[in-house]
């Protein structure tokens, strides 16, 4: 009889090597092949549907595929930007893993902490090769899940010794530093972002915002800067400013305009030639050249760190007995 394995959230968490995925999806954007089949994100606005909030949102993530792994990714999400609130996850949803030759289900992994790892490890991978080598100091705009995990994955890339974290629901930002503070990390609150960014190295931007919250005259040279929050078309972190005067790297060219950190800005910005994190990493785009520079990271997030990410999950969790096994 075939057997689906079920992770959910703790077993996933037992499964996670945070530094062999960094390395993992460090090598799944280095071989990412620009003529494999394009990465699709199917978003569908909930708010019509009967009791759906109006932000409510459904989305797809396929193909998750990358190059020498034999299996590939559906990842089904419901997004509810309001649940925190109601004590309740903002991200909801399933990564199905299947086997590339036959298309049997081989695993289902809860998908939030798989999305947040996946996500972060990614950031590292780019904070490693455009942020200043000697970086120590880190705003954390959003102290959210992603605030949490990044900061994780940071400290695996940079001796990270202090942190300005700022967050619209300021009990949020407080109990972010108590846990920086407990592992011996200098953490301040701040009560803006203006505040949080200024004299920092590194800022990591996590949230839902749909105007701009950083601006060039806000931060100071050299610092680098990784925008997670544009997704889908409206969201926007970072000012028009700081990218016209910046090196900026995403993760997918075409998503960067429609649906990522430039899906909001005026045509002239389009008409810039956009560098991907596979081009700088595998030395056929510029990334920092000195220490003055302004980088920034805009990250969609792809099908591919899904699959690195379930696909090492799964094969931790079938050798070491992990996971509940369900029959077809």
């Amino acid at each position: 009889m075939a057997v689906v394995l079920w992770l959910n959230e703790n077993d996933i968490s037992k499964c996670l090597n945070e530094k062999s995925l960094i390395c993992s999806v460090k090598r799944g954007f280095q071989v990412l092949d620009p003529g494999s089949i394009e990465p699709k994100r199917i978003k569908v606005d909930l708010g019509l549907i009967h009791d759906a909030p109006k932000d409510a949102q459904a989305m797809i993530l396929v193909p998750g595929a990358v190059p020498g792994i034999p299996a590939y990714t559906v990842k089904v999400h419901a997004k509810y930007p309001n649940n925190p609130s109601f004590g309740l996850p903002a991200i909801q949803g399933v990564i199905q893993l299947f086997d590339s030759k036959t298309g049997k289900l081989l695993a289902l992994l809860d998908s939030p902490v798989v999305t947040a790892h996946r996500t972060a490890a990614a950031g590292a991978v780019a904070v490693d090769v455009l942020a200043k080598d000697n970086a120590t100091t880190v705003a954390m705009i959003g102290a959210g899940v992603q605030g949490e995990v990044h900061f994780r994955y940071l400290q695996h890339i940079r001796n990270v010794n202090m942190v300005n974290v700022y967050d619209l629901k300021e009990s949020t930002a407080i109990g972010y530093a108590q846990r920086r503070r407990q592992e011996g990390i200098t953490c301040n609150v701040c009560s803006s972002v203006e505040e949080a960014v200024r004299d920092v190295d590194i800022i990591i931007c996590a949230t839902w915002a749909k105007e701009p919250l950083i601006f060039l005259d806000m931060v100071k040279p050299g610092v680098h800067i990784t925008t997670l929050g544009p997704d889908t078309a409206g969201k926007v972190e970072v000012a028009e400013d700081v990218i016209l005067n910046s090196t900026f790297v995403c993760d997918h060219q075409q998503m960067a305009f429609t649906m990522g950190a430039l899906s909001t800005f005026h045509p002239d910005v389009h008409c810039q030639r956009v560098s991907t994190l596979t081009e700088v990493l595998n030395g056929r785009a510029k990334g920092r050249e000195s220490n003055v520079d302004l980088t920034v990271f805009g990250a969609v997030g792809l099908p591919f760190q899904d699959l690195i990410a379930a696909w090492d999950i799964y094969n931790t969790a079938t050798s070491l007995g992990i996971g509940q096994r369900l029959p077809d």
